[in-house]
């Protein structure tokens, strides 16, 4: 009797023991998740953009990942798994019950001592406690536990590649916005030297320099460049809308955005960017990849498991019980904490759980893990594949950008002189209106080109940094 208390009480102690051990696990777990009152309000602006004049990209890239709906369940979905894996975390520990009941019984009923029926009150109380821990299950637990960390793991990677993919959207919309922009100031420009081309015209009309027919040529032109300017100015405020939904941020206010000049912020990236050495070093680091490597570890624990399945398994039991009897019809009854002593129970056991044939469910589900775990290595294969296709392709479009940009701005400059001698021609009465026209539409094409492409190098060089592992948050 001594022997299988001291074993109940020893089932009991490490019962506290493993749950003091999960009790921290559970702090620590907690102490990883963001209280509410620390999470951003998603319906103002933060404070250290409110009083900002001019909004750069960062802060736009910022702005869109601090209150992005798409953010927040992510979140929600890496804290359920953290949860997840404290679950994992605490199936290694015993489980522990303890119970108790009161009962009082009135009238006939049969006296214990005797076992006849008698006439009397009593009361009766008892208490339990009990605990069952498994001491071989497969491994199932430590496998449980391996996904469940696996899984936290997959949730960092797919949060950062969700935040990746809202930074790239803002930095595409911000670049159409710069692009509209640059569009409409250069409209105001032609507009603005056609309409003093036709005030000259007007002049030289009434002095006989040029003809009705030359006014009213300009006249239209003048109408045609202001119809193109209410027109880039539509597509610019398209474009902001654009950029507020994609930044999630408040249709009503003001989004003044910094301007960017591609020739200043032009450089010689371009020539030092291997695509072989950064297709070698994305593999280490970059999230998608990462993700799919996790993926496939998280199906190998699932067909281990699967497998385990098939072996015995092996639990242990134990507990205490005590009860207390007050009978009304004794002259005398044993004290409380006497009857609690004498009444004093404990057992232990030991069970086994021998599979031996439940129509085939765990050989089928051995089956559905390694076609899972198929699926998972062919994915991952897929995924390696598109990245370095992806990778090769930024490279090369970053290049044939920088190549672009360079033509576009010696194109640019060069028909910008030119547009100034036709002007002098013009003037001198050595060029016709029609020519003129021709001379200020393929200038505006050409810086519109410029302008274009150098906004599309700075683009490509951006998602080329990513690849080489500098986020897009993380570049200046």
């Amino acid at each position: 009797m001594k022997n299988i208390k001291s074993a109940a009480l020893l089932i009991l102690a490490g019962t506290f023991l493993f749950t003091g051990e999960a009790a921290a696990q559970y702090r620590r777990d907690l102490a990883s998740v963001p209280m509410q009152d620390e999470a951003q309000d998603d319906t103002t602006m933060p404070a250290e953009l409110s009083g900002a004049r001019t909004w750069t990209l960062h802060d736009c890239m910022q702005y869109a990942v601090t209150h992005s709906p798409e953010m927040r369940l992510q979140q929600a979905a890496n804290d359920d798994r953290r949860i997840d894996r404290r679950e994992a975390a605490l199936s290694f520990i015993p489980q522990i019950s303890a119970s108790t009941s009161g009962t009082a019984n009135f009238g006939r009923m049969i006296d214990p001592e005797t076992n006849m029926y008698t006439n009397t009150t009593t009361f009766s109380n008892s208490y339990g406690l009990s605990a069952s821990m498994d001491i071989f299950n497969g491994f199932a637990a430590v496998n449980n536990l391996r996904i469940a960390k696996t899984a936290v793991l997959l949730g960092v990677e797919e949060e950062q590649i969700k935040k990746d993919e809202i930074c790239l959207q803002v930095i595409q919309a911000y670049y159409n916005v710069l692009y509209y922009r640059g569009m409409v100031e250069l409209a105001k420009e032609q507009l603005a030297e056609s309409r003093e081309t036709l005030e000259q015209a007007r002049m030289q009309s009434e002095l006989g320099l040029k003809s009705y027919a030359d006014v009213l040529q300009i006249e239209s032109d003048v109408a045609a460049k202001d119809f193109n300017l209410t027109q880039q100015e539509n597509t610019l405020e398209q474009g902001i809308l654009t950029l507020k939904t994609a930044m999630y941020y408040p249709f009503d206010q003001e989004l003044p955005l910094t301007d960017i000049e591609p020739s200043v912020l032009f450089s010689s990236f371009a020539s030092d960017s291997d695509a072989d050495s950064i297709v070698t070093a994305a593999r280490g680091f970059l999230p998608a990849l990462k993700a799919e490597e996790f993926k496939v570890r998280s199906a190998e624990y699932d067909l281990k498991t699967a497998r385990w399945s098939l072996v015995p398994y092996i639990n242990a039991q134990g507990g205490y019980s005590t009860s207390y009897v007050y009978d009304r019809s004794y002259s005398v009854n044993d004290p409380f904490w006497s009857q609690m002593n004498e009444k004093q129970g404990q057992y232990v056991g030991i069970g086994i759980s021998i599979p031996i044939f439940n129509r085939l469910y765990k050989y089928n589900q051995i089956a559905r893990k390694r076609n899972a775990l198929a699926t998972a290595e062919a994915n991952k294969d897929i995924k390696d594949q598109q990245v370095e296709g992806e990778i090769r392709r930024a490279v090369q479009d970053m290049r044939g950008a920088a190549k672009e940009f360079i033509s576009a701005d010696k194109k640019a400059g060069a028909l910008d002189i030119s547009h100034q001698a036709n002007t002098r021609k013009y003037e001198e009465g050595l060029m016709t209106v029609i020519e003129l026209q021709t001379s200020s539409n393929n200038l505006l094409q050409a810086k519109a080109e410029r302008l274009n492409c150098g906004l599309q190098y700075l683009l490509k060089e951006r998602v080329v940094m990513y690849y080489k592992g500098i986020t897009y948050l993380d570049q200046q």
